[in-house]
């Protein structure tokens, strides 16, 4: 009986776990709601870096590219305390209920790099994005392979 409880316990667990955000049959979600896009627009650091496009928008067509900013977002580290910070790109997700959110993420064409990402509506707080997804986001975002 023990061994019963303890197998379906795991399966709980498992069937929770299984249950997040990400490629809800084969969307992209985030809070419960759907990213139809991500833009991607070229702010200050970025024009300076000759950055090859003012602006880049990534659609539910581009599901793995999606996904790739989803995992960044969900997966972020918050920074203790206040960040101080130039602009790389304008993140703003389009939702399907028609409502956006904007973001700051600094992503550079550097490797060995990490992510800054910054929630706009709060600005003086900053995540910090792992090595890995940074090269991951660098790829989609500058078609480099690291």
């Amino acid at each position: 009986m023990r061994v019963f409880t303890v197998i379906l316990l795991l399966l709980c667990i498992a069937a929770t776990g299984c249950a997040n955000d990400a490629g809800t049959k084969g969307k992209v979600v985030l809070n419960g709601k759907e990213i139809v896009s991500v833009k991607l627009e070229c702010a200050e650091f970025c024009k300076q870096a000759g950055t090859p496009f003012a602006e880049k928008t990534f659609t539910k067509e581009n599901g793995e590219e999606l996904k790739v900013f989803h995992k960044a977002i969900v997966n972020a580290e918050k920074i203790n305390g206040e960040v101080d910070y130039g602009v790389i790109f304008f993140m703003n997700l389009s939702f399907e209920d028609g409502k956006q959110k904007k973001y700051v993420l600094n992503v550079a064409d550097e490797a060995g790099r990490t992510a800054l990402l910054v929630d706009t509506d709060d600005s003086s707080q900053g995540y910090t994005i792992s090595k890995g997804l940074t090269n991951e986001l660098r790829s989609v975002i500058y078609g480099a392979n690291d």
